[in-house]
C-alpha cells in the first residue's frame, strides 16, 4: 500500500521545478527603470506629435529630455540581449536629445520630428535589451451605442 507522502513527492518535485524556472525566467527579464520612465514620456510625445500639438510638445519637452539623458547615461543592463545594439541606440537617443534646444523657441516642425522620434528609438532599445514593452494603460475599447 502506498503512503500519501510518496504519491505527493512527484507533485512537489514538479512544483519545485516550476518555481525554480519561474524565478530564473524573472531574473532574465531586463529591468531598466529609466527606460520605462522614458517610454512613458516618449509615448506621450508620440501621441502629441501625431496630433501636431506643438504647445503640448513644448510642455513635455523638458521631461522628455531629462528622461532621455538618464537613459543615455545608464550602463547597459548586464543581462541585456544585444549590448552592442543597445549602445548604438543610446547614441541615437543622445543625438535626438542634443537636438532638443529651448522648446519655447525651437521651430515647431523640428520639435515634432525630434520628440516624435524618441518613442521608436525607445521601442528598439527595449527590444535590443530584452525588456518587455508593455504600457500600463492600454487603450480602452470604444463602445458604440446601439440604436
Amino acid at each position: 500500500m502506498k503512503s500519501r507522502t510518496s504519491s505527493r513527492l512527484p507533485a512537489l518535485a514538479i512544483l519545485s521545478l516550476l518555481s525554480t524556472l519561474a524565478l530564473a525566467k524573472a531574473e532574465d527579464v531586463v529591468k531598466w527603470p529609466n527606460l520605462k520612465k522614458l517610454d512613458d514620456v516618449a509615448e506621450r510625445c508620440e501621441a502629441l506629435s501625431d496630433r501636431k500639438d506643438i504647445p503640448g510638445l513644448r510642455k513635455v519637452a523638458a521631461a522628455a529630455k531629462e528622461a532621455a539623458v538618464a537613459v543615455e547615461k545608464d550602463k547597459v543592463p548586464a543581462n541585456a540581449k544585444d549590448k552592442e545594439r543597445v549602445k548604438t541606440l543610446q547614441a541615437d537617443l543622445k543625438s535626438l536629445s542634443d537636438a532638443l534646444g529651448d522648446p519655447a523657441k525651437q521651430d515647431g516642425d523640428e520639435l515634432l520630428d525630434i520628440l516624435g522620434g524618441i518613442h521608436p528609438v525607445v521601442e528598439q532599445l527595449m527590444e535590443a535589451s530584452g525588456m518587455p514593452h508593455v504600457h500600463e494603460e492600454q487603450p480602452k475599447k470604444e463602445t458604440s451605442a446601439k440604436p
